[in-house]
């Protein structure tokens, strides 16, 4: 095996230690090492090995190695995602792909690295919504909120259906312990998405601390009744990479439910639990689209299957319980994976 994909049990403290000095000196493929592999589905191997072969075979290519980060990015090795995209941005510096793709790899437990990439990745990317709510979220974590209602502003103007910036704003006041400010912006952003979860659950805090009990309870019920997280697909930040893994094609499989295509939406959480049997968030999923066609029976057969592969997962019996006594479906929350 490559070194690119040599196994390792380095700490992620230094894991993110070698990350930066391989940015900072040009992230030679050597430097790029892989955490054990001993869980990692077959095809999210074969994936990344073709992007790695590809790379080998031109190594001064940014796309090639914006291909490589793209798919150890779509499957959550963040620190290896870094390296990639540093390179590919230094081999290929005209495109706003690799700059954004970077700043959001480093989101999740760096926000602090985050920024200047984004920002940079902004610099191009001027009229796209997205990016400028990715970089005001960002914003808000480093404690920079005022800045950050700039960019929240400026993409609820490019983007009049879209809801996230205006929660932000909404948040960002809930913060403040601006409530109706934050009231104003929340019932915008449910104007432009009624299903927006987080919204639901902001205004009920608003609307809380207004006196307005009444309707905080009932936005706060209809948080609980939707999918958590909402979805959000973002065209820049998701590599257009054929889903390969339990994980991605659960995720692409939600994307294309959402798009009221439910028997595709199936094809793929199959396809998630042919890959990972165990993959409990495939199953949940599956058997949520099973019970809305009236396949009630089929839904806790799946379930049932569920429990004899693995009797130690409790969300299994949870859902074939409330199943079994009142033929509801699945709770599409608790998906902290996600």
């Amino acid at each position: 095996m490559s070194s690119i994909l040599r196994p390792t049990r380095l700490s992620a403290l230094l894991v993110l230690v070698l990350a930066l000095a391989a940015c900072e000196r040009g992230s030679p493929i050597e430097e790029i090492q892989l955490p054990s592999l001993a869980d990692v589905e077959a095809e999210v191997v074969e994936a990344i090995t073709a992007a790695r072969d590809a790379l080998l075979r031109e190594p001064e290519s940014g796309k090639a190695w914006g291909r490589l980060g793209d798919q150890f990015f779509a499957h959550d090795f963040s620190a290896q995602a870094v390296l990639c995209y540093a390179k590919a941005e230094e081999l290929d510096p005209e495109s706003f792909l690799w700059p954004y793709r970077l700043g959001l790899s480093w989101i999740k437990d760096h926000p602090e690295l985050a920024a200047a990439p984004l920002e940079r990745a902004l610099r191009m990317l001027g009229n796209y919504a997205p990016a400028h709510v990715v970089y005001a979220d960002v914003l808000v974590r480093l404690a920079r909120s005022d800045e950050a209602l700039e960019f929240y502003r400026r993409a609820s103007s490019l983007d009049p259906e879209d809801p996230k910036a205006e929660t932000g704003m909404g948040l960002v006041y809930l913060s403040r312990r601006d409530f109706d400010a934050a009231r104003r912006h929340l019932e915008r952003a449910l104007t432009r998405d009624e299903r927006h979860v987080e919204a639901h659950v902001a205004i009920a805090q608003a609307y809380l601390a207004l006196g307005m009990d009444k309707k905080a309870q009932r936005h706060a019920e209809l948080s609980r009744s939707l999918p958590q997280p909402s979805l959000e697909w973002d065209a820049i930040a998701t590599p257009n990479l054929p889903p390969t893994g339990a994980r991605a094609r659960t995720r692409f499989g939600k994307h294309i439910e959402e798009q009221k295509r439910p028997q595709e939406a199936a094809e793929q959480y199959r396809a998630a639990l042919r890959s990972n049997p165990n993959y409990y968030l495939a199953r949940r999923s599956l058997a949520y689209l099973l019970v809305e066609q009236g396949r009630r029976d089929e839904a806790i057969e799946l379930l049932r299957e569920g429990e004899r592969s693995n009797p130690t997962f409790e969300e299994v019996r949870k859902d074939l319980a409330k199943l079994l006594r009142s033929g509801a479906r699945p709770d599409p929350a608790a998906e902290a994976d996600e």
